[in-house]
């Protein structure tokens, strides 16, 4: 456990989280990532604004990663096949899936590549703003 942070019990389900220190005078609430993703999926009228989530890192990377991908199926995929429909037919199941693989990965590949570059770009921006002052 971080020395900056306490062990505080999640208000839905009482499990043992941990809380920044700083968090505690801050929230509300306290809840357990379980409990969120949970209360997310299925819907919830539980304010969150003043509540504070013990989201592990791991977890957080992991659980963005599967929103993202998700709604790039849903956004890409219609396109794509809209676009390809008939060669895609008439494919092997094996052909397909390499094509379908190779689709995805490249659109993850320069996805990252892109935001990498912007994430670059900001950073040298910022650094020739200080230079200028």
């Amino acid at each position: 456990m971080d020395k900056n942070s306490v062990k505080v019990n999640c208000d839905f389900c009482e499990k043992q989280i941990e809380c920044p220190k700083d968090m505690l005078e801050k929230s509300k609430k306290h809840m357990c990532h379980e409990c969120f993703l949970e209360k997310a999926e299925n819907g919830s009228d539980v304010e969150l604004k003043d509540v504070h989530v013990d989201f592990p890192t791991e977890n957080l990377i992991e659980q963005t990663a599967n929103n993202m991908v998700n709604e790039m199926i849903e956004e890409v995929f219609p396109a794509l096949w809209n676009e390809d429909k008939t060669k895609l037919k008439e494919m092997s199941k094996k052909d397909l899936a390499y094509e379908m693989f190779g689709a995805g990965a490249y659109l993850a590949l320069s996805s990252f590549m892109k935001l990498q570059h912007e994430e670059g770009m900001k950073d040298d921006k910022e650094a020739k703003k200080g230079l200028k002052l």
